[in-house]
């Protein structure tokens, strides 16, 4: 089951956010004491011997982060650098407190030992991956394991006991443009998706204005534009898809999909915008949603593969999603690309720390 906050400038969504007015208070409140205890040194945090790149967000769900944390990792690489990926592997099965995955060339431990997020990574990327609840005792182990020149931890914005040396913030770029031009209210959870209040960017060495082709130009330049006017360094990042066999592998040419009947199986906590990208290609979409990080039964998939022959469809998942479907189930599979241009907005972050 998908479930998404009503809009916060909505009657519902007012009603929404004063319903749960208190509990809001309460967790916002909670999260400054945190955040200042680690700032004033109250609190240790913990330091590796190398970098540490953390890519994070300000909302639940759906920001693009997955994403981001390929891009960064392909431009390291890029210059020569030997990172590591560190992740909370949210939703995995096992009990294993730290997964150390060298990713050498055997084979990958399953989504339910290892997590959907961070088998995608580790398959995409071909680095070295460790999995654990506990960030900053993960990050240590992938440090003692590895050996990399830098780790970059998939999410953790949030979790102040980790030093990191830069923090890129992945935010929705439609959703920025009405934050900050248009006033739209930021409620905190559980009144709305926001972990933290816009200002907590101030933290952020990078800003990245993901799903950044769903906004027009002049939008996104004036988005732009009021970001650096406040000081903070921001590049937009352009999604575009690419479409593979799930069975094969082989490429299919995204052109194909024009006017095609697709049935969209997916465990996203942003369907609607998986299902919006396949429009935009000029299909014809119908959407089989489950909850974010759902692992597919035996009956979910042949309840897909019955409503696909039933309605002609052909199924189409994303990458994560086909983690968690065996290897023999037919259905195309959309790969995220980002084209991420303004170098001298985000090369400096990236280049800096190993001057």
């Amino acid at each position: 089951m998908n479930f998404s906050f009503p809009d916060p400038s909505t009657a519902w969504g007012r009603l929404w956010r004063g319903f749960f007015w208190g509990p809001s208070l309460l967790v916002e409140g909670l999260a400054w004491a945190r955040a200042q205890a680690y700032a004033r040194g109250l609190l240790e945090t913990v330091r590796v011997p190398v970098p540490v790149f953390c890519v994070g967000n300000l909302t639940v769900g759906g920001s693009g982060k997955t994403p981001g944390v390929l891009w960064l990792l392909g431009e390291l690489k890029k210059r020569g650098h030997r990172p590591a990926v560190v992740s909370r592997g949210y939703g995995r099965r096992s009990r294993a407190p730290v997964l150390l995955v060298p990713n050498a060339g055997e084979a990958l431990p399953a989504s339910e030992a290892m997590g959907d997020e961070p088998r995608l990574l580790a398959r995409r990327s071909g680095v070295p991956v460790a999995v654990g609840a506990d960030r900053a005792r993960t990050c240590e182990r992938a440090w003692e394991e590895f050996k990399p020149d830098c780790l970059v931890m998939d999410d953790g914005f949030q979790h102040f006991r980790m030093f990191r040396d830069r923090n890129l913030v992945c935010l929705d770029a439609r959703l920025a443009h009405r934050v900050f031009l248009e006033n739209l209210p930021t409620p905190i959870l559980p009144a709305g998706p926001w972990r933290e209040r816009p200002a907590a960017l101030a933290r952020a060495h990078l800003v990245l204005l993901t799903r950044a082709e769903r906004l027009s130009a002049d939008k996104l330049a004036a988005l732009q534009e009021r970001l650096r006017a406040l000081g903070r360094r921001a590049a937009a990042a352009h999604g575009f898809l690419t479409f593979s066999d799930h069975r094969t592998g082989e490429p299919f040419p995204a052109e194909r999909l024009e006017d095609a009947s697709l049935l969209a199986l997916s465990g996203l906590a942003d369907p609607a915008g998986f299902e919006e990208a396949l429009r935009r290609l000029g299909a014809k979409v119908a959407g089989e949603r489950h909850g974010d990080h759902h692992f597919f039964s035996t009956a979910d998939q042949s309840a897909a593969l019955d409503r696909a022959r039933r309605e002609e469809r052909r199924i189409v998942v994303t990458e994560k999603d086909r983690e968690r479907l065996p290897e023999d189930f037919p259905a195309l599979v959309a790969r995220l690309e980002w084209r991420v241009k303004e170098e001298a907005q985000w090369a400096p972050v990236i280049d800096s720390v190993f001057s």
